[in-house]
């Protein structure tokens, strides 16, 4: 059986919750910028996030280095190559360093050639990508890598001795042995002696140094010194970003995330039009969510079920017409996705439950399908279970590719794999990836003595007491504050994300009606009302399995961990709930 999830009050600090005071924030937002971060440091930039916040590049490791690398290339006759990862991350990192160098500085666009790697070869610089970029006709000046290269020295080295310069960016951890030695420079603040924000995504990472570029430009004459800046690029930087699950609670992601909404929801971009027609999020603006569920996901659904150009093209689109023709294709691949997804998705559930006891501390799930969907499947299987979890697909080729995610705040999936290389140098055909996502490629041989090391290397880093879920609340809400306004009132800590959690309340109420809804009627539609006495609508996702009992009845009193949020039906708005977790309470 699963275990129930501890529910705990978010950790609240009393300084921060009176500094947000002075800084005019009501006690509700006070309370929950006090739930989410624990020093009155970098305040203001948190709560109120502006570009002009952002840490300065100078403060990145070698990006002067690589800048005067790129103007070279920009001023050379030469082929300019962008190597980037296949995710959406990786797609924004493309399209970040093509309008830079096409739109900004001026580069012809017969001179870039953009190389994205397939997700069924594997991440990084792989071979593939190799012979790719050796098969290119014209001298190539430099290769750009964006959101992936510092663990692909093999690779870097190969083009190299061919007599192409490799410069890298990446954000990604880096490998015991450090930097590529064959590349002529690398960028990712991981390395040591960086003293730039850890947390930010590839995409921001590769911003940073064009905006180096443009300046390097500036001062050799190649540019006017008024040339416009870098900024509007956020407007896709913030894409990344976000797809890329990386700390929100870092002003610099914050002031990005933020500025890139402001660019996304004046709608003058193509990509963006495109989107607002097929899908215009009921009339609100478009937030850190609907980036994430509606167009990372779609973004990604390229990579992994047809073409990932699809999603470069889509970005890259010159009118609305055009883009939305990539946008119906991404889209479809997004049904087919979602078909495979949940195929594979009951076949990993089966297997889990075998190998799933109450003392384990981690789960190593072997599928067939496609590989593509894996990483979803260890989101999943992981959040149901509360365990770090890694799926592997059969490539058919001896290989199996592996997707893992940390689930557990404690756990880092990096350093687990690095643990597990070191007890068998032959276990790994390559990893990578961060603390609480990660990617490998292992020997299908060695599946049982990879499950064997994951389930170790989890509990070295957890200790003696296996993990148990945990569901975070930001306390209760009285029934004046259950309005359709609250919405807008919590829309001021925007952008919600990793380590700055959407606002998550609890509270007891009672079941007036419950309807079985959704195809496989796993879905509760509800009406609830407070112990006081209010009426409110609530939603609760994937409440049972198929095929179950109902475990709720009308006329019970349940206890409810909940995300506030808005019904439109019929020309009226709503508040409604979306329930995270629900149980019966026991009255006396």
């Amino acid at each position: 059986m699963i275990k129930t999830p501890n529910i705990v009050p978010r950790p609240f600090s009393q300084p921060v919750f009176d500094a947000c005071k002075q800084l005019g924030l009501s006690d509700l937002q006070a309370r929950l910028v006090a739930q989410r971060k624990q020093t009155t440091e970098s305040l203001t930039e948190t709560v109120f996030p502006q570009l002009k916040h952002i840490q300065h590049p100078d403060a990145l490791k070698n990006s002067r280095q690589a800048a005067e690398l790129i103007a070279d290339a920009i001023q050379s006759d030469g082929v300019l190559v962008l190597a980037t990862d296949y995710d959406t991350d990786g797609v924004t990192s493309a399209w970040v360093a093509m309008t830079a160098l096409v739109d900004f500085f001026k580069v012809p666009s017969s001179r870039v050639e953009h190389v994205i790697g397939e997700r069924k070869s594997g991440y990084g610089i792989t071979d593939e990508v190799c012979e790719r970029i050796l098969a290119i006709p014209n001298p190539v000046s430099l290769v750009i890598s964006a959101d992936q290269g510092s663990s692909d020295e093999p690779r870097i080295r190969r083009l190299k001795e061919a007599g192409i310069k490799v410069c890298v960016t990446d954000h990604h951890q880096m490998p015991v042995e450090g930097a590529p030695e064959s590349a002529e420079c690398t960028v990712n603040p991981q390395q040591t002696g960086c003293e730039y924000d850890k947390t930010v995504a590839g995409c921001f990472v590769i911003f940073l140094v064009m905006t180096q570029v443009r300046q390097v430009l500036i001062e050799r004459g190649y540019l006017d010194a008024n040339s416009p800046s870098l900024k509007t690029l956020a407007l896709n930087v913030a894409l990344g970003t976000i797809a890329d699950s990386v700390s929100l609670q870092s002003p610099n992601n914050r002031a990005i995330v933020r500025a890139g909404l402001q660019l996304i929801n004046q709608f003058d971009n193509p990509a963006w039009q495109a989107m607002k027609v097929l899908n215009d999020n009921q009339g609100e603006a478009f937030n850190a969510e609907y980036l994430a569920f509606q167009v990372a996901t779609r973004i990604n659904a390229a990579s992994r079920v047809s073409d990932v150009t699809t999603a470069f093209h889509f970005l890259n689109a010159a009118d609305p017409d055009t883009a939305l023709g990539y946008l119906n294709q991404l889209d479809a691949d997004n049904q087919e996705r979602r078909a495979q997804q949940q195929s594979m998705l009951q076949d990993a559930l089966q297997l889990a439950k075998q190998r799933y006891h109450d003392q384990k501390f981690s789960l190593a799930i072997p599928l067939q399908g496609n590989a593509g969907i894996q990483g979803i499947i260890a989101t999943r299987i992981g959040e149901k279970f509360g365990l770090p979890t890694v799926a592997l697909t059969d490539l058919e080729d001896g290989f199996l590719a592996g997707s893992g995610r940390g689930i557990v705040p404690d756990v880092d999936l990096r350093q687990a794999f690095q643990w597990m290389s070191e007890q068998d140098a032959d276990l790994f055909r390559s990893m990578g990836g961060h603390k609480g996502a990660a990617g490998c490629m292992i020997p299908i041989g060695k599946f049982e003595i990879f499950e064997s090391l994951f389930e170790q290397a989890v509990q070295l880093q957890l200790g003696d007491a296996p993990p148990t879920p945990t569901l975070e609340t930001d306390g209760e809400l009285e029934d004046h504050q259950l309005v359709p306004e609250l919405i807008e009132h919590l829309s001021v800590l925007e952008p919600f994300g990793r380590e700055w959690p959407q606002a998550t309340f609890s509270g007891e109420f009672e079941i007036v009606h419950l309807k079985e809804v959704g195809q496989q009627r796993n879905h509760f539609s509800m009406r609830l009302r407070s112990l006081r006495g209010k009426p409110i609508q609530a939603i609760y996702f994937n409440a049972k399995q198929e095929g179950a009992p109902t475990p709720f009845q009308a006329g019970e009193r349940v206890y409810c961990v909940y995300q506030p949020g808005l019904n439109h039906f019929a020309g009226r708005t709503q508040l409604q709930l979306k329930i995270q977790w629900m149980h019966k309470q026991n009255i006396n």
